[in-house]
């Protein structure tokens, strides 16, 4: 009895509101014809084609149905699409790297994800800490996830030839929205977070949420309407607001300009690869992107920085790369991106390690062999050696050496300079290597011998002292060349004393120093003394008797 009067009561406030105007959602400016057949009624209509079969008063209401009992086969009804049921419409995984999985429900375990995999309503997708995924539809609208983050696709579905309605769960992280060509009410986009809604159509905005469920909104284009706590706002392109958890939107901003790089290279040829940027004003930090494609799906390195940083970026290979900026306010909201600016990188072939000479090792050889270990992607080297750092002075160039070794002509005693670089194949030459010195030293000099001091039975022999440390290696011979040595012998002091030779004659002698190191210079030059015959000294009368017994005799 109660049913029937509320039957009767729906069906009077109907009667009643075909008198009045009818006023409908914009929503419902899109709808489909129904022909009623024989045996509908509005309500077994509605339970066959409709979301939700309570939308029957909705239907009545725009085809002015004053008695829902009283349609006639042939009759057409309007039926707006955004009431349909609707049929789901799949997904297409356009891009994915790294770490990103899947899971239908709940208590499912998630199941790692793959290019060109079709994705439907109802499925959780998670990326890692380096993954990232790109879910695209037709009618040409795409979302992408950036990395830590956990989305839903609550609902995929086309509701007419023209109509889709799709929604997303943002749990916690990064998303980019597009829908490429604008599609005015033909297409319904609404993304969910713990802590508001947005409902867009025909544009491109960020979406962040915080592990605190503090929601950010980015409009890059189009228009984005954010609700929370029975509060909206309308963020428009270029605008920006944050939403915290049971809290209203905050009045949407202006986003901040990208800052611009400066002193930017026309390659890059060592790590790490460094970047500055111009001032923005307002800006607390900025957003810094190297993608290896120009929409930044494939994102190599992603940092944050203060304005006043400089960017240094290691490991990442030769090629060509794009960079991208954006600014940071004071309550997180990104900017815009900068248009992506090209970056070429070559690092390899990388400079040889150096073997030796050792950078400051001292070396007495006149000659010198570089030796260095082999570079992969190297074909050959290039060696130059300076007498100064800045290689103004250069004494030898090499870019020919095919070896991983090289022996230089003789040099002089001073310091010197030296870079090895390695060349590829198709003549590239790397960046040199660090600037390495060795010194040739010079031998310690020859001490110059005094004359000997010669009396009956000694000869006592002296030359210049050349100071603390040095030890002197001293020599008499018989012959100017040294080949018949009588005395050879190390001393620790400058002088010698010798027994006087018995045979006459001249007699050679030389010294040479030698230093802490044990390096002995060359020796000095010969110095000559004179030994006489003893009978020389006999008085001239006994002499002469016995040059006379001599003749006689």
């Amino acid at each position: 009895m109660m049913t029937l009067h509320i039957h009767r009561l729906a069906i009077f406030i109907l009667f009643l509101c075909s008198l009045l105007p009818v006023s409908v959602p914009a929503e419902d400016n899109y709808s489909i014809e129904f022909m009623v057949k024989k045996g509908d009624n509005l309500y077994k209509i509605c339970e066959k084609i409709l979301e939700d079969p309570e939308d029957w008063r909705w239907v009545a209401m725009v085809n002015r149905i004053k008695n829902p009992h009283r349609i006639y086969p042939g009759q057409k009804l309007i039926i707006p699409t955004r009431l349909l049921r609707g049929v789901p419409v799949d997904g297409t995984v356009t891009f994915v790297k790294g770490d990103v999985s899947i899971k239908l429900k709940e208590a499912q375990a998630w199941q790692k994800l793959y290019l060109n995999d079709k994705i439907s309503q109802g499925i959780w997708i998670r990326t890692g800490e380096y993954g990232a995924i790109e879910i695209s539809f037709e009618n040409q609208f795409s979302f992408f996830m950036r990395p830590n983050t956990t989305i839903k696709i609550t609902a995929a579905r086309k509701k007419s030839a023209v109509y889709l309605l799709y929604q997303l769960f943002l749990d916690v992280g990064k998303t980019i929205s597009k829908i490429k060509q604008s599609t005015g009410k033909e297409t319904r986009f609404e993304i969910q977070t713990p802590s508001a809604v947005a409902a867009v159509r025909g544009t491109e905005f960020r979406t962040g949420v915080d592990p605190d469920a503090t929601t950010r909104f980015e409009v890059l284009a189009g228009i984005v309407a954010a609700k929370a706590a029975n509060q909206e706002v309308e963020v428009k392109a270029g605008e920006g607001t944050k939403i915290e958890k049971d809290k209203a939107p905050t009045k949407p901003r202006k986003l901040l300009l990208p800052p611009n790089p400066t002193d930017l290279q026309a390659l890059y040829r060592a790590m790490p690869l460094e970047f500055r940027f111009e001032q923005v004003p307002g800006a607390l930090s900025y957003r810094i992107m190297l993608a290896q494609d120009k929409a930044f799906k494939d994102v190599v390195k992603n940092k944050v920085i203060k304005p006043q940083d400089t960017l240094k970026i290691v490991g990442v290979g030769d090629g060509t790369y794009y960079l991208q900026s954006r600014s940071i306010d004071n309550i997180d909201l990104e900017g815009p991106s900068l248009e992506p600016v090209e970056i070429k990188v070559r690092v390899n072939p990388l400079p040889p390690f150096i073997q030796s000479p050792v950078d400051g090792s001292d070396y007495r050889e006149k000659t010198i062999r570089f030796q260095w270990l082999k570079v992969e992607k190297a074909e050959r080297y290039h060696l130059q050696v300076a007498e100064d750092r800045e290689f103004h002075t250069i004494i030898e160039d090499r870019s020919d050496v095919g070896d991983i070794s090289h022996q230089t002509g003789n040099l002089d005693f001073k310091t010197y300079y030296f870079r090895v670089s390695s060349i590829a194949s198709d003549g590239y030459q790397g960046i040199w290597s660090d600037i390495l010195s060795f010194n040739i030293i010079p031998p310690p000099p020859a001490p110059p011998v005094d004359e000997p001091q010669i009396d009956k039975t000694e000869i006592r022999i002296r030359w210049r002292d050349l100071g603390g440390g040095m030890t002197y290696h001293f020599q008499m011979a018989k012959d100017e060349a040294f080949k018949k040595i009588l005395v050879d012998d190390t001393l620790v002091k400058p002088e010698i004393t010798v027994q006087k030779p018995k045979e006459s004659g001249t007699y050679y002698i030389r010294t040479s120093a030698i230093d802490t190191e044990g390096y002995e210079g060359d020796f000095s030059e010969a110095q000559t003394f004179e030994v006489k015959s003893k009978y020389l000294y006999l008085p001239a009368g006994i002499m002469a008797l016995i040059i006379l017994a001599i003749i006689i005799f």
